[in-house]
């Protein structure tokens, strides 16, 4: 029996507050056995915590999204503390994140994302705890701080729902970054992205979600769930070439490479 981890998912969001228990047990059904839920600011950060307590095999991070930090007044070195306290007050609480940069709608912030993000990407280098990347629209000023920054840091993480080229790709691997896969894979018109799954090195690979958006086919436009990172997986392990029980132990394998406060 082989086991899945859905690497990045947002089980405190409202869509799941009637039903998560159903959801928990629909993943299990599918294999989906350990299930990482993102932080996207730290109002919600009890919230996130109250729900790895309550579920033996949900994990999460601290860390404020690039779209949230414009509500944020914390100065960086205030958040830096935040987060490393966040870090420490408990076992379940094993990354950083998500942060990083979005310019998809507005540029307003674009100063205080790239502070914010150094923020998380100094803490990852000093505690060793692996940041979790968003990156849209903003695929330059993100490979110019994975090349600046990443080593003077010596921060390790990934970079979720990877969508982007393959020089980012590159420059991530490069150094020593993981790159996550969600639903998009599924979606008709990834062929570019089809073709950096092939290049993404087997240790280096992850599967996720991104639950409640970006539901694989044949569920796309609908809410997406852990339990549907099943047909992720697949459409990995058609790509790579591999039988989909060999991709899960792969990808399960990284993520607890990668992931070393969770506990299997």
């Amino acid at each position: 029996m082989f086991e899945i981890v859905d690497s990045h998912c947002h089980l405190d969001f409202k869509d799941f507050e009637n039903d998560l228990d159903k959801i928990i047990l629909r993943a299990e059904e599918k294999n989906v056995n350990h299930f990482l839920t993102i932080s996207i600011n730290l109002e919600n950060f009890p919230k996130i915590l109250k729900l790895t307590n309550k579920y033996k095999n949900v994990w999460c991070t601290t860390g404020i999204h690039p779209n949230n930090v414009g509500i944020e007044t914390k100065k960086c070195e205030d958040l830096f503390d935040t987060l490393k306290k966040n870090l420490l007050f408990n076992d379940k609480v094993v990354g950083l994140g998500e942060t990083g940069l979005d310019f998809y709608r507005s540029r307003e912030f674009e100063e205080k994302q790239i502070d914010y993000f150094e923020v998380h990407l100094n803490l990852s280098g000093e505690k060793k705890i692996p940041t979790v990347i968003h990156t849209r629209n903003a695929e330059v000023e993100t490979k110019e701080i994975l090349r600046s920054k990443v080593k003077i840091y010596n921060s390790i993480g990934l970079i979720h729902c990877f969508t982007g080229s393959k020089e980012l790709a590159r420059i991530a691997l490069d150094n020593g970054f993981y790159l996550s896969i969600s639903g998009v894979i599924t979606f008709n018109n990834s062929h570019d992205l089809k073709k950096i799954v092939k290049y993404i090195p087997n240790d280096r690979i992850l599967v996720e979600t991104d639950a409640p958006y970006l539901a694989p086919r044949p569920f796309r436009g609908k809410r997406n769930e852990p339990s549907l990172v099943a047909h992720t997986l697949e459409e990995i392990a058609k790509i790579k070439k591999k039988e989909i029980s060999e991709m899960a132990m792969i990808t399960t394998k990284n993520f607890f490479n990668l992931f070393g406060k969770v506990k299997n």
